[in-house]
C-alpha cells in the first residue's frame, strides 16, 4: 500500500518495497527540490499506511 501511495507523486523517482518481519518497509528515492518528506508523509497518511519515518 505504501509503495502505491508514493509512486506517481511528482519528485518521487523510485520506491523499493521490502519487509522487516510482518511490516512493509519502503526506501524512497526522491528529488528534494520537487517533493518534501512532509508531502510524502501526508500522502501516506491519506492512504492510511503511514507509521513512521527513518532517516
Amino acid at each position: 500500500m505504501g509503495k502505491a501511495a508514493l509512486e506517481g507523486l511528482p519528485g518521487v523517482i523510485k520506491v523499493d518495497k521490502g519487509f522487516r518481519g510482518m511490516r512493509e518497509i519502503n526506501t524512497v528515492h526522491f528529488d528534494p527540490g520537487e517533493i518534501t518528506v512532509e508531502d510524502m508523509v501526508k500522502a501516506l497518511t491519506r492512504a492510511g499506511t503511514y507509521r513512521g519515518t527513518a532517516k
